[in-house]
């Protein structure tokens, strides 16, 4: 009974003061609190765009399309920019941890083709790694086609209208 009494008197007056005394520390005043980054959000208000025309924006710039409208052709421009300085930061500007992890999924990829090239001139085909194909393609082939799409999105929006537009 009294270790039951004690428990409780200790949640009822120690959790309350305990959270007095965490809420008193000076950790608390050094934050600052503010607005993440948003790309999205700063281009879509930078450019006036609605809805529809955000929609427009982002299907242009992902399968490299031209647009028709001067505005949303800079909109576009700004986003392909954007999105490609996103795949090239982990490489020049990232943080240590980014860069320690990209150096790890080297040194695995590096070991995966190895893997693959071992398989095929000892064993055959039977022996191939098909998840490490998979993995080879898609580690090698989607940056390099958001790459290609980035930058034909760049080129197409970036000139006068031709009339050929999306």
């Amino acid at each position: 009974m009294t270790a039951a009494l004690t428990t409780v008197l200790l949640i009822l007056v120690g959790l309350p003061l305990l959270a007095w005394w965490v809420g008193g520390r000076s950790v608390w005043g050094r934050l600052k609190p503010g607005r993440d980054p948003d790309p999205w959000g700063d281009l879509v208000r930078r450019h006036r765009l609605t809805p529809a025309e955000q929609s427009r924006v982002g299907s242009a710039v992902n399968r490299g399309h031209a647009l028709d409208d001067e505005r949303l052709r800079a909109a576009a421009v700004d986003l392909a920019r954007g999105q490609a300085v996103q795949l090239d930061v982990v490489w020049s500007g990232g943080s240590r941890a980014q860069r320690i992890v990209s150096l790890v999924a080297v040194v695995w990829f590096v070991g995966l083709v190895s893997n693959v090239v071992h398989d095929l001139v000892v064993g055959g085909l039977s022996d191939i790694p098909w998840f490490g194909l998979v993995s080879i393609a898609a580690i090698v082939g989607i940056p390099l086609v958001q790459r290609r799409k980035m930058q034909r999105a760049i080129r197409v929006n970036s000139g006068p209208v031709t009339g050929a537009g999306a």
